[in-house]
């Protein structure tokens, strides 16, 4: 007991027992290694986390500044074709006469323009889809640059041609008028030179005779007792008419009137159909010589006055009348 007490009394008076102070500073000891591991791993974990927290920020502050760009990107890129649509739209109107290989250009850049427009609203493109499609712009611009291009020559040839084809309709138009001038002018001529060689009677003797049962003829005035009737003439000299064989028709024309024909026979003189009484050739020579021709006459010759008319089929000879009694 009074061991106890004295040593009790000494832990009072020391503070402790002999030996615990290293005992407590080593507890002491250990405790601040734990607090200062958990500090450590506090700060890590506070760091790791403002490194997330930064992390996170800088991607979602990059995504969304490529979503701004890309939308940015689209929008110029709509406006791109609009503008290939309208430029595309002006040169289809300004040439309606396309050929087979512009309207097929055309075809295709219209097909696509609708392609890219499609691409675009798609909220997927990343940054490799966009400069693809930036490309296939571009190569769009320049075929439509192309097919505007080839439209143009193709509207300054046609244009070109229209001119052409105006001159030569008026070279045509003042050709053919030429040519009608011409041949009114030719026809003219050939009508004249028709005229000027028609074969013209320059003289001409009618008479009416007897023929007696021997073969004798007797020129007779008496109209019962004629039986046919001679026509002596010569021809104008001509240098233009031809030197051949002309068929002459000859009408008779009785006293009152009537032509004396045994046939319906037709000839064309100066265009217009005539009947004839009589027809034969003579072949002119052009030496002035004198011709004749006999007409067997009919029975029974009235007493009057006969016209006789010599025809070519270029005209009228001329004419000639005989009075029997």
């Amino acid at each position: 007991m009074e061991e106890n007490d004295v040593v009790y009394k000494r832990h009072l008076m020391t503070g402790g027992y002999e030996g615990e102070d290293d005992t407590n500073k080593e507890i002491n000891k250990g405790d601040n290694n734990k607090d200062s591991t958990k500090v450590y791993f506090f700060i890590v974990a506070i760091i790791a986390l403002l490194a997330t927290n930064v992390y996170f920020y800088l991607k979602y502050k990059n995504s969304d500044s490529q979503n701004i760009t890309i939308t940015s990107e689209k929008s110029q890129m709509e406006a791109e074709l609009d503008r290939i649509e309208l430029e595309l739209d002006r040169v289809t109107k300004a040439n309606l006469a396309l050929s087979e290989a512009l309207k097929s250009e055309r075809e295709n850049a219209r097909l696509k323009i609708e392609e890219l427009r499609a691409k675009l609203t798609q909220n997927e493109l990343d940054r490799a889809d966009m400069q693809k499609t930036q490309q296939e712009i571009t190569q769009l611009r320049q075929s439509v640059a192309k097919y505007s291009k080839d439209a143009e020559r193709l509207k300054n040839e046609n244009r070109l041609l229209l001119s052409e084809r105006d001159s030569l309709k008026v070279s045509m138009n003042h050709a053919t008028a030429k040519a009608q001038e011409l041949e009114d002018i030719n026809q003219e001529l050939e009508s004249k030179v028709n005229i000027a060689s028609a074969l013209k009677i320059s003289s001409i003797n009618i008479n009416a005779f007897r023929v007696r049962k021997n073969g004798r003829e007797n020129i007779e005035t008496r109209a019962r007792r004629a039986d046919k009737l001679k026509i002596d003439f010569n021809i104008a000299e001509n240098a233009i008419a031809k030197e051949a064989i002309y068929d002459i028709y000859v009408r008779i024309i009785e006293p009152n009137g009537n032509l004396l024909i045994r046939e319906n026979n037709i000839f064309e003189a100066d265009g217009v159909e005539l009947q004839y009484t009589y027809k034969t050739g003579i072949e002119f020579s052009n030496d002035g010589k004198l011709y004749s021709i006999e007409w067997p006459g009919i029975e029974g010759f009235k007493p009057g006055t006969y016209t006789v008319v010599l025809y070519t089929n270029k005209g009228t000879m001329g004419r000639g009348t005989i009075r029997l009694s």
